[in-house]
């Protein structure tokens, strides 16, 4: 019994250490993409108050608490990432390199895609649920040499590229006003960053908010309003559904998320979709007509019937259906606006 008593007491006492250690400022670092990160670093980022600051100082609350905060857990991993991929008609899950592979995406699609997860972070593997480095999914055989190579590149959007006049480690929109990288291919990364949680800074390996941003020189009005308002030259990403060329948010707008990991996956209509039925004429009238939601998150904007149409809360069933009777003509397009702003409002 004295050697047992002695025993708790060690374990008692070493447990106290590692919460002591848990709690000591020195020790309050998080994982970040690719390196830790310090307390003071999520601070300076105004991503934790002063007042959870000092908490961890103090003791009262621990790394892992923290890193539960929906602010830091989002600029540490990121979320809503284009993850993979989903055959509606099987609803069999795949990552992007195996749809590319079976020649269910295109490689240009594929590759667009691919080169927004290494911008964002990592390359993901929807249906093992895991996240990779280029590296990790190159050796993993995910995909060959020269996408390797096209990855690498994208994937110093997070790691940094090297500033050739002062060999500093320097951000994806610095590298863009240096003319590191084409602008067109810039505004698809920086936007599937900020879609993903905010722009990363290589530096501190986190993403920052919009604001700290603007104060570190990783983003400014110009951009704003570039990616706010965006031309049919920066839509760098498209819809093999509708053929279209979307936004990160747009394309990412019409993914589903699949039930058991969260994950959002590009959902890919057979050839006998109602949507590959529908003449020019049709898709025209829906891209025309607009609804102006009165609920919801979409409340007071204008938005085009052909829109709303693919948003994630009209399942493909409800599609179907809907576009069927338009196209049979037992459905107007002003009947189909209201319903699909039913449905957006009762979800």
């Amino acid at each position: 019994s004295g050697r047992a008593a002695a025993l708790r007491q060690v374990v008692s006492a070493v447990t106290a250490l590692v919460e002591a250690a848990e709690r000591q400022p020195l020790q309050a670092t998080f994982r970040g993409l690719r390196k830790q990160v310090s307390a003071r670093d999520l601070f300076r980022a105004q991503l934790i108050s002063r007042k959870t600051l000092d908490e961890l100082s103090q003791g009262t609350t621990t790394v892992k608490e923290v890193a539960e905060m929906d602010s830091v857990k989002r600029s540490l991993e990121g979320g809503n990432f284009i993850a993979g991929v989903l055959i509606q008609g099987t609803q069999e899950r795949m990552s992007i390199p195996e749809a590319l592979r079976r020649h269910i995406l295109r490689p240009g699609t594929a590759l667009v895609l691919l080169e927004a997860q290494a911008a964002t972070g990592f390359i993901i593997d929807p249906v093992e649920n895991r996240k990779l480095t280029v590296e990790e999914a190159f050796k993993a055989g995910m995909f060959g040499k020269e996408t390797y190579v096209k990855l690498l590149s994208a994937e110093r959007a997070v790691t940094g590229y090297t500033d050739p006049y002062t060999g500093q480690q320097i951000s994806l929109f610095q590298a863009m006003q240096k003319d590191l990288i084409v602008r067109e291919h810039g505004i698809r990364l920086l936007e599937a960053q900020i879609a993903t949680g905010g722009v990363i800074d290589p530096v501190h390996s986190h993403r920052v908010p919009v604001d700290v941003a603007y104060r570190r020189g990783y983003f400014d009005e110009e951009m704003n309003r570039v990616l706010a308002d965006p031309s049919d030259d920066t839509k760098g990403f498209f819809d093999p559904n509708t053929h279209e060329n979307l936004t990160y948010v747009q394309l990412l707008r019409r993914c589903v998320p699949d039930p058991d990991t969260g994950l959002y996956m590009l959902q890919l209509a057979g050839r006998g979709s109602a949507v590959h039925q529908l003449s020019e004429e049709l898709r025209c009238a829906l891209r025309d007509a607009r609804v102006t939601p009165g609920s919801g998150a979409l409340q007071g904007q204008s938005v085009s019937v052909w829109e709303l149409l693919f948003y994630r809360e009209v399942s493909e069933d409800r599609r179907q259906d809907l576009l069927s009777r338009y196209r049979a003509g037992t459905l107007t397009v002003e009947e189909l606006g209201a319903t699909l702003t039913s449905l957006l409002a009762q979800a």
